[in-house]
């Protein structure tokens, strides 16, 4: 008899006492009932005490109890019911000490009918949970977030909670490419209950470069002095060193064709395209106020759990929480999951409060300063990542009630030309040589 057969019979072992054991065997095995496992143990000292305030009837009995030894053997239910009568007539006593197999697990689920009902709901959860999806990852992106793209995403819709029938993995790769042109490969792939976008991105972007058809000109869009130009097209009216204000004409969009005579013939009107970079002068201004909120903490912190089953929330923070005073909450939250690839619609996590008391700060002039280099470095970082060189920054701060005003003067070197159309009603000058 196999493993699997013994499970679904079951087993029983039984500890069996009196002075016909052997006889006992012999005629269970004469009669062809199984019996396996025959082994003799000692009988716990509790039980050994119990059998010597007993009064037995049989002295030889009651000898070998006192000597500490039994008997035990493995039988099947079946068996087991044979035996009864084989032990009446060698007068044996049999005492069944455990119990195996599939029979008696329905037994015992039969006496706990709760715990078996939560089994199978537990079970069933699974079951249904394995038709959606419940978690949604991103594999190769770094110039898109998870957030961007899980907002994208939910526009298609395709988002957590959603059954995987309707999930198209070819229609959602198609539409994330044509949504972002800079991803030039996407993969989508559902496993368990986990759909995984694999992504790649162009380290460039290649755009055909499309030339315009409407003529115009450049013009300045701040006054400064000019100290390098690149022309692409159009005719440079400004040289380097020269000084522009706002409006003037840097690149004119009017080509003029002449003849072998040197005569005007006509003048073509192009989109004018250069970078005239020129020295200039920009005023920043901030605010800042006199006084700044501190959070000081009292050392008291109450910890708490919580657990998320679909829309449904359930947080245990312990006592402590008073409304009169200040608490600042941080959550660490985990999903719960049978596998790599197999999540479930389950949340938890751990919720800390920490107290503290709010107070305002009267800021003094040296943090007041040091408030501004700080406002004007990231000031400062804006402008070199748009590739705009710095050559000198003023720092100035006043007071104003109620707050502190800082003044900033940068000096700066910039592309300053921008396009502007050239005029419709300006006629086009054409001069054709009669002779010709």
């Amino acid at each position: 008899m196999n493993r699997f057969e013994k499970f679904r019979e079951g087993s029983v072992k039984v500890r069996i006492e009196g002075r016909g054991i052997e006889r006992f065997f012999n005629i269970a095995a004469q009669r062809g009932i199984m019996i396996e496992k025959i082994e003799t143990k000692e009988i716990p000292a509790a039980e050994h005490d119990r059998y010597d305030n007993r009064v037995e009837k049989n002295e030889l009995e009651n000898e070998e109890r006192k000597q500490g030894k039994t008997v035990c053997f493995q039988t099947s239910p079946k068996d087991f019911k044979r035996l009864k009568s084989i032990a009446r007539k060698t007068n044996v006593l049999l005492r069944i000490t455990e119990k195996h197999g599939f029979p008696f697990l329905l037994i015992l689920g039969r006496r706990r009918s709760l715990w078996v009902g939560g089994l199978a709901a537990f079970f069933l959860l699974i079951c249904l949970s394995s038709f959606y999806v419940w978690d949604i990852s991103f594999e190769g992106n770094h110039r898109f977030t998870d957030e961007t793209l899980l907002h994208f995403m939910a526009t298609v819709p395709v988002q957590c909670g959603m059954r995987k029938s309707r999930i198209s993995c070819t229609e959602l790769e198609k539409r994330i490419r044509n949504a972002f042109p800079e991803i030039s490969w996407v993969s989508a792939e559902l496993t368990g209950t986990r759909l995984t976008i694999h992504l790649r991105e162009n380290n460039r972007i290649l755009q055909a470069r499309l030339e315009p058809e409407s003529p115009c000109e450049l013009t300045a869009g701040t006054d400064g002095t000019v100290t390098r130009i690149i022309v692409r097209n159009g005719k440079a009216r400004v040289k380097v060193g020269d000084t522009v204000k706002a409006g003037d004409v840097l690149v004119s969009g009017e080509l003029p064709l002449y003849d072998d005579f040197e005569a005007l013939v006509k003048i073509n009107k192009v989109h004018a395209d250069a970078e005239v970079y020129a020295k200039t002068t920009r005023t920043v201004e901030w605010k800042c106020p006199e006084t700044k909120e501190i959070r000081a903490r009292t050392g008291k912190r109450r910890r708490g759990i919580f657990f998320k089953f679909l829309d449904l929330e359930f947080c245990f923070l312990t006592p402590g929480l008073k409304k009169e005073n200040t608490w600042e909450l941080f959550m660490e939250e985990f999903q719960l999951k049978l596998s790599k690839n197999f999540y479930l619609p389950v949340y938890g996590g751990i919720l800390t409060a920490e107290e503290y008391v709010p107070y305002e700060k009267v800021l003094t002039e040296a943090e007041i300063s040091e408030s501004a280099d700080r406002y004007l470095n990231e000031y400062l970082q804006n402008f070199t990542e748009k590739g705009i060189q710095i050559l000198g920054s003023d720092v100035r701060i006043e007071r104003s009630e109620p707050h502190w005003t800082i003044h900033g003067t940068l000096t700066v070197v910039e592309d300053i030309a921008k396009e502007s159309p050239i005029p419709e009603d300006q006629e086009e000058i054409q001069t054709v040589d009669e002779h010709h």
